[in-house]
């Protein structure tokens, strides 16, 4: 078979990679394109002792978050087998050991399967999460007296303003198939990143999935003063096309956020205006919210809605006033998604409005059954 490097350089071409950076006043924090393309990619070595040694899967993302490099080390343990903007596959000779990489909107994904006694031991990951510098864990999968899955986090690391918080791990056992997950949640100037591994086993015949998946949506919660919130600021992403997109707008003093134009492609604003109330709307155009129920008086102080004609990206900006006098800026952007060539996900129609999907990247993991222990692992 082709070696994995040249089969995917074949088929998709190698792209620089692009970070948006912007300036914002102090208190804000710069937004790059959708959150998983900031990172870049992410790398991880897998319990896999294939030729001797654990395997390391090192994948890249271009500017728009498809898939431009994938890596393996050793770069002979499998061979390639498919390859596309938003996947690529990998397998042995025989096919007992299959390696698949996945890149989609906002979270990205490294799977193995095998018989479980190959994925268990030491394993680890990294990725530079919010492009402030990496974060590395470690991480175990073993199994209990009863013959079932385990997962473990170890030493977790971050750069400096990024906070880690290790998640409890969570198990379940449903009739002939086992599943054990755990994961560390990354934070950083009012965004969140999850970084999920989890593995499910079959307890008839051995044969095992270990996913592990970094999630973030384009969700920013920043809370202060009015003065703290007050100034101009900008949210940037880029088109599936690759043009850089960006919209600027700024809180003023009299606590109201106010459009002052977008770049890069035309666009269409609506304001949004207070003393609105989400039973009353039947566009669905704002987030679900338990800390800003009725989304009226008290609540929502103001906000814009932003979409590029034509495309499936946009931001929706809200300012609330809490009941202690402080404010609540919430950015909720979407942009992405561009690995079936169409800039839009089934999952996700309408997101970019921020109309009541979590915001902590969970339902994601759910797509594929890798994180839902009533689903059986894939082939």
């Amino acid at each position: 078979m082709a070696n994995p490097t040249r089969l995917l350089a074949a088929r998709l071409p190698l792209l620089a990679l692009a970070a948006v950076v912007l300036a914002f006043p102090a208190g804000a924090a710069a937004n790059a394109n959708n959150p998983i393309t900031q990172t870049g990619g992410m790398t991880a070595t897998l319990p896999l002792p294939l030729i001797g040694t654990p395997l390391t899967v090192k994948v890249s993302l271009d500017g728009v978050g498809d898939i431009s490099g994938v890596t393996l080390d050793p770069s002979g343990a499998l061979s390639g087998t498919s390859s596309a903007k938003d996947v690529v596959k990998f397998s042995n000779a025989d096919g007992s050991v299959k390696v698949t990489v996945k890149a989609s909107g906002d979270h990205m994904a490294i799977k193995a399967k095998a018989d479980l006694a190959k994925l268990l031991g030491d394993g680890a990951w990294s990725a530079n999460v919010f492009g402030t510098g990496d974060a590395k864990v470690a991480y175990t999968i073993g199994k209990d007296g009863n013959g079932n899955p385990t997962v473990s986090i170890g030493a977790v690391s971050a750069p400096s303003g990024v906070d880690s918080t290790k998640l409890d791990p969570k198990s379940k056992t449903s009739g002939k198939f086992a599943w054990a997950s755990a994961g560390v949640l990354f934070s950083h100037d009012g965004f969140t990143k999850r970084l999920t591994i989890s593995i499910g086993t079959h307890k008839t015949d051995g044969s095992a999935r270990l996913s592990i998946v970094l999630s973030g949506r384009d969700r920013q919660k920043l809370t202060g003063t009015l003065a703290q919130l007050a100034g101009d600021r900008t949210w940037a992403a880029k088109l599936c096309t690759g043009t850089a997109v960006s919209v600027k707008y700024h809180v003023a003093s009299d606590g109201t956020v106010v459009y002052d134009g977008a770049d890069g492609a035309p666009a269409s604003e609506k304001d949004v205006k207070s003393g609105w109330n989400k039973k009353d709307d039947k566009s669905k155009e704002m987030p679900s919210d338990s800390k800003h129920k009725g989304w009226g008086g008290q609540g929502l102080a103001s906000g814009i809605i932003v979409r590029f004609d034509k495309t499936n990206v946009g931001v929706a900006l809200f300012l609330f006033k809490n009941d202690d006098g402080t404010y609540t800026l919430r950015v909720l952007g979407h942009s992405g998604h561009c690995g079936d060539g169409k800039g839009k996900h089934h999952h996700h129609q309408g997101d970019w409005q921020g109309d009541g999907h979590r915001g902590d990247g969970r339902h994601h993991h759910r797509h594929d059954g890798d994180s839902n222990p009533k689903s059986k692992p894939k082939p």
